[in-house]
C-alpha cells in the first residue's frame, strides 16, 4: 500500500492510491484486448496461408501473391500490437510495484518519459488505452509538482529518457521473434509437394503414407522426406509413423 511518505497527508496519499489502481484496472482491461487482437490476427494469418497454398496448387501466383501480401502486412501490424502489449505490462507491473511500496518517486516519475516514448505507437493501436496513459502521465505530473516532490533528488531528464527507451528497446526484440515464431514465412512448393499437398487435402486430416505413394506412383522414402518439407514449411503436422494430418 502507499504509506510512510511525510510530505503527504493522508487525504493526498489516498487520491493518488485511488488514480494509481484506477489506471491499474483500466491497463488490464487494455491488454487482454491487445492479447485478443494478436490472437485474432494469428488466425486471419492462418486462415490467408491456407488460401497462398490453395493458390500456389492451382498455379494462380497472382491470388497467391495478394495473399502474401495480407500475410504481410498482418505481421507488421501484429508486431506492434505485441511490443504495445509488453509495454504496457510495463506499465502496469510498475503501478503494482508503487501500490504495494512507500517509495514512490523514484518508481513513478519514469512512467512519464516511457509514456511520452509510446504515445504515437499506441494511439494507432489501441487509442482507449492512450487515453487512459494520457491520465496517467497527467496524475504523476501533477503529483511530482507538489512540495513533495520538490524534496527529493531530481531525476535527470537523459535518465528517464535512458529507462524508456531500454524498455522499448527489449519490448521490439521480445515482439519480433514472438512474431517469427507466430507467422510462419508463406512457403514456396515444389512440384510435388503440391501434389501431395492437395492428395492430403482430398483425402481428409490422416493419410496412410503407403496408400499415398501407391496412388501417386511415388516412392514412400521419397512421399516420407515432402512430407518431412511440408511439416517444416508449417503446412501438416506428422502425426505417427505412416501418417499425416
Amino acid at each position: 500500500m502507499i504509506a510512510g511518505d511525510p510530505f503527504m497527508d493522508e487525504g493526498a496519499r489516498e487520491e493518488l492510491r485511488r488514480r494509481l489502481e484506477k489506471a491499474l484496472t483500466e491497463l488490464g482491461a487494455q491488454i487482454e484486448r491487445l492479447r485478443l487482437k494478436y490472437r485474432n490476427m494469428e488466425a486471419m494469418s492462418r486462415e490467408y496461408m491456407e488460401k497462398v497454398v490453395e493458390s500456389l496448387i492451382v498455379k494462380d501466383e497472382a491470388k497467391a501473391t495478394i495473399y502474401a501480401e495480407e500475410i504481410a502486412e498482418i505481421r507488421r501490424l501484429a508486431e506492434i500490437v505485441y511490443k504495445t502489449q509488453l509495454v504496457l505490462e510495463q506499465v502496469k507491473l510498475r503501478l503494482e510495484t508503487i501500490i504495494e511500496i512507500s517509495e514512490l518517486i523514484g518508481l513513478v516519475v519514469p512512467l512519464v518519459s516511457l509514456i511520452t516514448e509510446i504515445e504515437d505507437e499506441v494511439a494507432g493501436i489501441a487509442p482507449e488505452a492512450m487515453d487512459n496513459l494520457r491520465e496517467l502521465a497527467s496524475c504523476i505530473e501533477e503529483f511530482t509538482s507538489t512540495a513533495a516532490a520538490k524534496e527529493m533528488e531530481p531525476i535527470r531528464k537523459e535518465e528517464l529518457s535512458d529507462e524508456a527507451l531500454k524498455v522499448l528497446d527489449e519490448a521490439r526484440k521480445i515482439a519480433a521473434e514472438k512474431v517469427e515464431e507466430t507467422f510462419p514465412d508463406v512457403p514456396e512448393l515444389t512440384e510435388k509437394e503440391r501434389l501431395i499437398y492437395t492428395y492430403i487435402s482430398r483425402n481428409g486430416e490422416e493419410i496412410d503414407v503407403y496408400k499415398c505413394a501407391d496412388e501417386l506412383g511415388i516412392g514412400v522414402e521419397e512421399v516420407k522426406a515432402v512430407l518431412e518439407e511440408l511439416e517444416r514449411k508449417g503446412l501438416i503436422e506428422l502425426v505417427g509413423e505412416g501418417e499425416a494430418g
